[in-house]
């Protein structure tokens, strides 16, 4: 039997692999041609909406944490989101931004319903992608619908999975309980006086203005994810609408928020060449664009160092008092 150290490797290894495979299949003469060709307006401009998107979705957050009654100010979660962002960029999954858990324990929150605030956080994004991509299935691209379709049945499989774990009364909490508090840094005394009921109490408490704001901060910050995707496209002179980006962006998305690689390193790379392969592109376009939209990202998420390490720093004032 695989020991989880072993499957932990396998995973780490699993994404570089397939992308140095991908890389050993590449014409770089026609790479390099078309880098030169590239339009770097487009990408600075994708680079910007990234950085409103992550702004956007930090914010949504705290409406989230708001309703679990976990009070921080916007500055502190726009911090908070930034560092997970950047912790998980190195995890397989993202399971690096567990971090904003750590922080906020630091500062004196509940940690399990800092915890349930990020599950219901991601819950949310994959939602609202398989909304999404069911809407262009719907309305504008049905040759693609069979893959939102497939894709949208596993995850709400693993999210009613998910809830059935969290649910006390259930079986699969009772199994699951102990692995969870193995792996997972949560202090499961926290999770004895969680209840969903206090949690819809909890939501049916927020403002008004606080709702509208979530549901704009959601449209919005995944608009300017896609249209930050399409920016790329046009760096590259791709004859593809806007459309059919986003339905590739949310695709690919869902497949690299699966935990088999890290940063979605080779699973990217691997997802934009088939979807794109439907459209008559060849690898070498899905490949840099997949390596373009990567850069972008890296660029952005990186300016999560100077959050984190404020973090860290303001952690350390405190255990010195």
């Amino acid at each position: 039997m695989l020991s989880h150290k072993k499957i932990k490797i396998f995973f780490q290894i699993l994404g570089p692999l397939v992308f140095l495979y991908i890389l050993s299949k590449i014409d770089y003469q026609f790479l390099f041609e078309e880098i030169k060709l590239l339009k770097w307006h487009f990408l600075i401009l994708a680079v910007g909406l990234m950085i409103f998107k992550i702004t956007f979705k930090a914010l949504r957050w705290r409406i989230i944490l708001l309703s679990l009654n976990v009070s921080i100010s916007k500055i502190s979660a726009l911090n908070l989101y930034w560092s997970g962002a950047l912790t998980g960029l190195a995890t397989p999954g993202h399971f690096g931004e567990l971090i904003k858990v750590y922080f906020l324990k630091n500062r004196g929150h509940n940690v399990f319903h800092s915890f349930f605030s990020l599950i219901l956080d991601r819950i949310i994004d994959i939602l609202t992608l398989l909304i999404f991509g069911f809407l262009i299935f719907l309305f504008f691209l049905k040759n693609i619908g069979v893959y939102v379709i497939s894709l949208g049945l596993i995850f709400l499989f693993i999210i009613i999975f998910i809830f059935l774990i969290l649910d006390q009364r259930t079986f699969l909490h009772k199994v699951f309980n102990k692995l969870f508090q193995r792996f997972l840094p949560v202090d499961f005394s926290d999770y004895s006086r969680f209840s969903f009921s206090k949690f819809f109490k909890g939501l049916k408490d927020l403002k008004k203005k606080e709702v509208f704001y979530f549901f704009a901060y959601l449209i919005i910050g995944w608009f300017f994810y896609f249209l930050s995707r399409y920016l790329v496209a046009l760096s590259l002179g791709l004859d593809l609408s806007f459309m059919t980006i986003t339905a590739i962006s949310i695709l690919v998305a869902i497949i690299t928020a699966l935990p088999i690689s890290i940063a979605g390193l080779g699973t990217r790379e691997a997802a934009v060449i088939y979807f794109f392969s439907l459209f008559g592109l060849n690898k070498e376009i899905a490949v840099l664009f997949s390596l373009l939209i990567f850069t972008v990202d890296i660029l952005v998420i990186s300016l999560g160092l100077i959050f984190y390490l404020r973090e860290l720093s303001l952690i350390n004032k405190v255990k010195q008092i």
